[in-house]
């Protein structure tokens, strides 16, 4: 692969280039419609590299452009500094899925980028923009993608909504981070961030399959239970919707799902327990489930990583000292409405 190190042209002058490659094809577009609806995504690629070959003669861009082998981002590079990433539809629309926003495979030292974009449904039409203009949101397929609006107004950018540029953001070292932040600070009860490993998750993969909560082993089951209380503080509440979270995490990080989550919180009603000394009549049988599951408890709370739990209990990380402490505030917080004094009886059995 040879591109040229000129240094010469400024981004203005790119940017006139790519009007000028678009106007070009629009205009052959009118005369020659069907040319170019028989084109897809790779087939359009070399159109555009011969537009811009035409309109940048007698110009600094002459001779210096050329495609990029492989997947590589984006797909031509003019000048060295300065690249046109390829899209186009057979739809209706100026909107699709674009590239990712790792950007792992972009060109080293290309620094701007305008996207072309064809529109091959009659009337067959081409505009360009430059990128960080049109991405208007992310969307998640295998990994974050962010998604092209060719309509969008200035100023509704993903990156106004972060409140980050997009050369600082894809220059981090992980540019998900801001993603993640973002599409946290604006979820809803109820909603999840399925595709975040870390959130509201443990370690691991997403799954690749899904089972339901029956099907699993009973130690498998356990695990699940004393993972959620550890997590879940809410799950101890007396709120007709203190499984959600709980239910949505299983599903993300485990791929087990379930008709109904109380089922294995409540069965068997109420009990009466005796620890360390005191005695503690007709409580929920959750408590029970909780003694059972102690030690797995206790060891998921102080081995899990501070920024999950931060999440999970919806607390600042600070450190967090005495997680255990910590851990056992929360749910008495949490189980305030029950007849009984929950943080004595935590204490005795985490004592």
């Amino acid at each position: 692969m040879i591109i040229s190190t000129n240094k010469e042209p400024t981004l203005e002058e790119f940017e006139q280039l790519c009007q000028k490659m678009c106007q070009y094809m629009n205009d052959k577009a009118k005369v020659e419609p069907e040319y170019y609806l028989s084109k897809g995504a790779q087939k359009l690629e070399p159109e555009v590299k011969t537009a811009l070959d035409i309109v940048a003669k007698g110009t600094k861009f002459e001779n210096t452009i050329q495609i990029i082998s492989g997947q590589r981002f984006p797909d031509i590079v003019a000048a060295k500094y300065y690249g046109v990433e390829v899209k186009s539809t057979k739809d209706d629309k100026w909107t699709m899925i674009g590239s990712s926003v790792a950007e792992g495979t972009r060109v080293e030292d290309v620094e701007h980028i305008f996207i072309l974009f064809g529109k091959l449904h009659k009337p067959v039409e081409f505009r360009t923009r430059r990128y960080e203009e049109c991405l208007c949101d992310i969307a998640v397929t295998h990994s974050p993608r962010y998604k092209i609006d060719m309509e969008l107004p200035i100023g509704e950018t993903i990156f106004d909504k972060m409140g980050i540029s997009y050369d600082e953001m894809r220059r981090l070292d992980n540019p998900i981070d801001p993603v993640v932040k973002y599409f946290r600070s604006i979820l809803k009860p109820g909603e999840s961030l399925w595709w975040v490993n870390g959130d509201d998750a443990t370690e691991g993969e997403a799954p690749a399959k899904i089972r339901m909560w029956k099907t699993l082993s009973k130690s498998e089951r356990d695990e699940l239970i004393a993972q959620g209380f550890a997590l879940f503080p809410e799950l101890f509440s007396n709120s007709p919707n203190k499984y959600e979270r709980f239910t949505l995490w299983l599903v993300a990080n485990h791929g087990v799902v379930s008709s109904s989550m109380r089922d294995p919180f409540s069965a068997g009603g109420k009990i009466d327990f005796e620890v360390n000394g005191h005695k503690y009549d007709h409580i929920p049988q959750k408590y029970g489930q909780l003694a059972a599951n102690k030690d797995r408890v206790e060891k998921f709370v102080q081995t899990t990583d501070g920024e999950i739990l931060s999440t999970t209990w919806q607390v600042a990380h600070k450190g967090f000292g005495d997680r255990m402490k910590n851990w056992i505030c929360l749910v008495a917080k949490s189980a305030k409405a029950e007849k009984f004094d929950v943080e004595q009886f935590l204490n005795d059995l985490f004592s």
